[in-house]
């Protein structure tokens, strides 16, 4: 049996450009295994009043609740700005940025919303609809459906490592 050692949730982890967020399940049908969410510190990081699209179109594959990395990709996939942006980040050597699902946000307000602002809701990579995407709120926790695209939210983009990078 494999021994991991995690650092503490909100620890910030020199060698993986950011601070543990929240540890989540791997799907097991696609053999995936458990993986921590990385969250990059602000400064670069974190976009302001930035809108999800600038249409209302239904995006192919960006519908998943868990994986942000692939909502994200069918995002750049249709050219919208905000995840062609995430997508040419580069943070602290890492170039694997993405926006999170709204599963993954949520984990993140549960676990570490310190490492978010109170002030105002963040989009996730997850669409609702033609008209809207999930956003999640880190003073109270909740999560709503209600983010119309066109609102300017801020966006703070993530990226996941194994658990097995924690391995002993």
């Amino acid at each position: 049996m494999r021994t991991i050692n995690l650092p503490a949730i909100g620890s910030f982890i020199q060698d993986q450009g950011g601070y543990l967020g929240a540890i989540l399940r791997g799907p097991a049908a696609d053999g995936s295994e458990d993986f921590a969410v990385i969250v990059p510190e602000e400064e670069g990081a974190e976009l302001k009043d930035v809108t999800w699209s600038d249409q209302y179109t239904k995006i192919e594959g960006a519908d998943s609740k868990t994986d942000g990395a692939a909502n994200t990709a069918a995002m750049v996939a249709a050219g919208l700005p905000l995840a062609l942006h995430i997508r040419d980040l580069e943070l602290h050597g890492f170039k694997d940025w993405y926006l999170p699902s709204a599963g993954e946000l949520r984990a993140l307000s549960a676990n570490a919303p310190e490492l978010f602002h109170h002030d105002d809701y963040y989009w996730s990579s997850t669409q609702y609809s033609r008209t809207s995407a999930w956003c999640q709120d880190f003073e109270y926790g909740s999560s709503s459906s209600y983010g119309d695209k066109f609102d300017e939210l801020r966006a703070r983009p993530v990226r996941k490592i194994p658990l097995s990078h924690f391995s002993a």
